[in-house]
């Protein structure tokens, strides 16, 4: 039987409390001393290890937190993933898009592999592309009659730079831009990039200041 019970402060480590241990019948009055101390010892490793492993155990877990992002979705993330989920639906209703397979049909002499040419064009930037369940799209406007890439779209990706989500991208090129001013019965009122491809120096200009978000 163990009990605890409070009893007056003393200099030993466990001031305040008292643990009394009840010793089995024929347990050696000489030893009562030694094992007294022992199991003080014991006590006060455990509980002091007890202690230290769950603040050590506590403190590792923030900080591997801190390192993987791992928590509570907050809302701004969760709104970001919304205005991309919104941007994909609306770039994708509008324009024609090609798979790799379908350019290469388009090509006066289509290459045997059915993943050119599209894929050496993306590899050089004169084009991108957008996935949508693992399948790769190439938006129609960066094509001339011939199916080839136009020159401004190198132009352009050359200034926007390296940006790991495409859609972003897509979304520079799809919504109105007020950089991009429209001519005679549109003067004055924002285009769409991919209705001023023709506008070399106004286009490049304004993707200068493209600020990477889903809505230009």
């Amino acid at each position: 039987m163990i009990r605890a019970h409070d009893k007056p402060n003393t200099d030993t480590p466990t001031d305040g409390l008292v643990l009394s241990v009840s010793l089995p019948v024929g347990t050696d009055p000489a030893i009562v001393p030694s094992l007294k101390r022992g199991l003080e010892d014991l006590v006060v490793a455990l509980l002091t290890k007890t202690r230290f492993e769950e603040a050590v155990f506590k403190r590792a877990d923030d900080l591997a937190a801190a390192i993987t992002g791992l928590g509570a979705p907050v809302a701004p993330l969760i709104e970001e993933r919304i205005r991309r989920q919104e941007t994909m639906r609306a770039v994708l209703t509008r324009g024609e898009w090609l798979t790799a397979e379908q350019i290469n049909e388009l090509q006066a002499v289509p290459p045997a592999n059915k993943a050119e040419p599209a894929s050496d064009w993306k590899r050089h930037g004169s084009i991108f592309s957008v996935s949508i369940g693992g399948k790769e799209y190439f938006a129609g406007y960066q094509f001339d009659i011939m199916c080839q890439p136009l020159p401004v779209i190198k132009e352009i990706l050359d200034v926007l730079g390296p940006i790991a989500d495409s859609w972003k991208i897509a979304a520079w090129f799809h919504f109105k831009n007020g950089w991009i001013l429209g001519t005679g019965e549109r003067a004055g009122q924002p285009v769409a990039p991919m209705d001023a491809l023709d506008r070399r120096d106004s286009i490049v200009n304004a993707a200068k200041r493209m600020d990477r978000t889903y809505i230009a």
